[in-house]
């Protein structure tokens, strides 16, 4: 009897021994993400102080007299980055005058990598009159922080480098994942020079896959993880039929009208029913699968609410057949941005104008580029050219390509368990008709995908008057990121995705 226990004792110590260990494990990695949860929960204060003082800079990048702000953005984020604990921390030039700024954390060479994303550059404030305070002067009102920036992006990018420190200076590090931060300067003018950065910088930003601060929840208690962006083109069109303004009664009727004739010219690219006119413009448009009318249908969209109420528009309006968040997510759209030419001044100046000129974007949707929308616009207005004018076409540098997520992706699945953690519910899935241009220069130049995870809300105004984040929100963010930054490293060198890639190189 004495002898069969004898013989099971062995196996028993050794399954205990394991269970032991496993149960030590556990404890550890527990341990970590209370200790960086702690370390967040003890800093909001200081944190929020930490924003307004980002805020506080009007890195525009759209107008040139703020460049140096930009630069003193990117010093701000150098300096932010090194606090955090991160390694290698730079401010890279692009071959424009805007740089990024780069830093990162490696656990091991071998181990997973996620580049953190996010821009510190700005919409102009215009128009200033339309501010409850000052756009550069950030105020806290009622819960909110107002200030250019707050939500788009400041407010993102600061909350996930607050994660890394959390991660970093209260839990203890990481074991088998390392973070790469990416943080540039001209998103809000669609990124013309990160293409070219990427290209040179592929090895520096090797990673498996990317997160993006840039974005936003439909809800505080709505979380939603985003599957895609629109694409984006642009076109400036100018017809001139005479050497200056001339009075329109001396030569009214005698000489070709450039608004009137860019007015026919614009009025052909567009067909009754609302859809675009310019011929091969949904050659490359994916037809709307099942998967996503469900995506659609759980988002359980509220049209009034979101046209009348939101933006009030008079009624919905778009191509025909497709519901609204069709036209939004799945479909791409041509739209006159801009249109100038005669007298519009006040009281009546009776001219015929020498010029008029128009400006045009596209929003673009999976498989569709630029380059060959362009092109095809440019076509159309060849074969469209109206009589007895010149019309000159220009491209603005407004060209990003759209961007689309698989739904399958193991990391998709694990942000979306962090978000019903913080935000009490399933997250649900949906797009966005806005443009990130570099989630797709990352799957193109870098190989990777990018799971949008930011925390911005509809009701934040990014680019209007009284810009602001909801500070709660701003917290949950960053926990969001501490916590998912623990799953990420808890997955191991061979977990969801298969094996990392070797960046032993780096």
């Amino acid at each position: 009897k004495f002898a069969r226990y004898k013989d099971i004792m062995p196996v028993s110590r050794q399954a205990f021994a394991m269970w032991a260990f496993a149960l030590q494990l556990l404890m550890s990695v527990s341990a970590d993400l209370e200790g960086s949860l702690a370390y967040t929960s003890s800093r909001h204060d200081s944190y929020v102080e930490e924003l307004k003082e980002i805020v506080s800079i009007p890195s525009v990048s759209a107008q040139s007299a703020h460049l140096p702000d930009l630069l003193e953005a990117a010093d701000w984020v150098k300096e932010r980055l090194l606090s955090a604990g991160l390694q290698n921390v730079e401010i890279l030039p692009t071959k424009g005058p805007r740089p990024v700024v780069f830093g990162q954390y490696i656990s091991r060479p071998e181990a997973r990598t996620v580049l953190i994303y996010g821009h510190y550059d700005l919409q102009p404030p215009e128009p200033l009159d339309k501010w409850t305070s000052g756009p550069f002067d950030p105020e806290e009102r009622d819960g909110f922080l107002y200030g250019r920036g707050a939500s788009d992006d400041k407010g993102g990018f600061l909350a996930a480098v607050q994660a890394v420190e959390a991660v970093l200076r209260g839990g203890g590090g990481l074991r088998a994942l390392n973070v790469k931060v990416l943080i540039e300067g001209e998103e809000e003018v669609l990124s013309p020079h990160l293409e070219d950065f990427l290209a040179a910088h592929a090895s520096l930003l090797a990673a498996d896959f990317a997160l993006s601060a840039d974005g936003g929840q439909v809800g505080e208690g709505r979380p939603s993880l985003t599957l895609g962006y629109r694409g984006a083109a642009g076109i400036e069109v100018q017809v001139g039929a005479l050497a200056r303004d001339v009075h329109s009664g001396m030569y009214g009727g005698a000489v070709q009208n450039p608004v009137r004739a860019l007015a026919q010219l614009l009025g052909s690219m567009f067909n009754a029913d609302g859809s675009v006119a310019v011929r091969g413009f949904y050659d490359r448009v994916r037809p709307i699968t099942q998967a996503d009318r469900d995506d659609i249908l759980a988002y359980n969209y509220d049209e009034d609410e979101e046209l009348k109420g939101g933006v009030g528009a008079v009624e919905a309006y778009g191509e025909e057949g497709f519901s609204s968040l069709e036209r939004l997510w799945l479909r791409p759209t041509l739209e006159i941005v801009g249109f100038k030419g005669g007298h519009t001044g006040e009281g009546m100046k009776t001219i015929v104008p020498a010029t008029a000129v128009a400006k045009l974007a596209a929003r673009l949707v999976a498989d569709q580029r630029p380059g060959e929308v362009v092109a095809l616009l440019e076509a159309h207005i060849a074969a469209h050219h109206p009589p007895a004018c010149n019309v000159t076409v220009r491209e603005l540098g407004f060209a990003a390509n759209p961007y689309s997520l698989d739904r399958a992706s193991p990391v998709l699945a694990t942000a979306a368990e962090v978000l019903r953690e913080v935000l009490g519910a399933a997250p649900v899935h949906d797009r966005c008709g806005a443009t990130i241009p570099a989630l797709a220069a990352f799957q193109t130049l870098l190989g990777i995908d990018t799971v949008p995870f930011a925390f911005a809300l509809p009701g934040d105004g990014p680019h209007a008057p009284d810009e602001r984040v909801k500070l709660s929100m701003f917290h949950k963010g960053r926990e969001a990121y501490v916590r998912l930054l623990h799953r990420l490293d808890g997955w191991g060198e061979s977990g969801p995705g298969g094996p990392a890639e070797d960046r032993s190189e780096l």
